[in-house]
């Protein structure tokens, strides 16, 4: 099944939403400045194994025409609301970046919805310590510079050889169609966020994926994460950006097939010839 198409919440709160595929239904929550259409080569390659959902989130991507929460239990409340208008009950769930606090929001909010959960270039507090600036350092900017150059700006972070990747315009495209409102809101809605003493309630079986060089989640937040879930897997990529996604997606994909078809109870280690993972179950 191929659908694409808007979730009307209402006349006036429609989210745009990418389906592809059958089997367990996978939801896909971009991040900060991102979008469904970054999920391309994801919906491409998984979707004859899972029933692929993507939507862009309030002020995002297609949806830059709603208002976006400044809160991310507000985001939260609509990929669940967008979910239960799909009539999908459960589902595995995958977060990136923004996306990341997002669907631990979710658990914290539905966890009998969730199946499988992967946190992915994330972290437990939305401060994001030692980021490649502050979050009060992006706002200035952002209110300085406007949002093209500003989301053209940041997106080149998320990738190992900035602006000479392959990828950055495309990346810098999505990002700059996010609204000015949502762009400082999500901002907002990071620096105000602290998920920490959740974690330790995850029972989900729990992925956690990170590139080594992300200037934007630094290893503490990781640890963080994968010390506090219980059960929690890690898989460290090394060589590799917050947008690894982008930058690997073959073994991206390897790593998501394996965890969420493998069996519940012991994910496997993940060793590719040549590939220098390093894995922790």
């Amino acid at each position: 099944m191929t659908n694409n198409t808007t979730d009307n919440a209402s006349s006036s709160e429609p989210l745009h939403i990418e389906r592809k595929g059958s089997g367990e239904p996978l939801v896909l929550v971009h991040g900060y400045l991102g979008g469904s259409s970054q999920w391309a080569a994801e919906m491409q390659a998984l979707s004859p194994h899972l029933d692929m959902i993507a939507m862009d989130l309030p002020g995002f991507g297609k949806s830059r025409q709603l208002a976006s929460p400044d809160q991310i239990t507000g985001y939260a409340q609509a990929v669940l609301g967008c979910l239960d208008r799909l009539g999908v009950q459960r589902f595995h769930l995958l977060g990136h970046s923004m996306g990341g606090m997002i669907a631990q929001e979710v658990v914290r909010l539905a966890p009998q919805r969730v199946n499988r959960l992967v946190l992915y270039a994330t972290g437990p507090l939305g401060l994001l310590p030692g980021r490649f600036e502050t979050m009060a350092r992006s706002r200035e900017r952002l209110a300085q510079d406007g949002v093209d150059a500003t989301a053209r700006r940041i997106s080149a972070t998320w990738l190992l050889h900035r602006e000479a990747s392959p990828c950055a315009q495309a990346l810098g495209d999505l990002a700059a169609q996010a609204s000015p409102q949502a762009a400082e809101a999500g901002l907002w809605a990071m620096e105000r966020w602290d998920g920490r003493d959740h974690l330790p309630h995850i029972t989900q079986p729990t992925l956690i994926v990170w590139g080594d060089q992300d200037r934007s989640y630094q290893w503490p937040q990781i640890e963080t994460l994968w010390r506090q879930i219980p059960g929690a897997s890690l898989a460290v990529l090394p060589h590799c950006s917050h947008a690894l996604h982008l930058e690997y997606p073959e073994a991206f994909h390897r790593l998501l097939l394996d965890f969420l078809l493998g069996p519940s109870n012991q994910p496997k280690p993940l060793s590719p010839p040549g590939s220098g993972w390093h894995t922790a179950v």
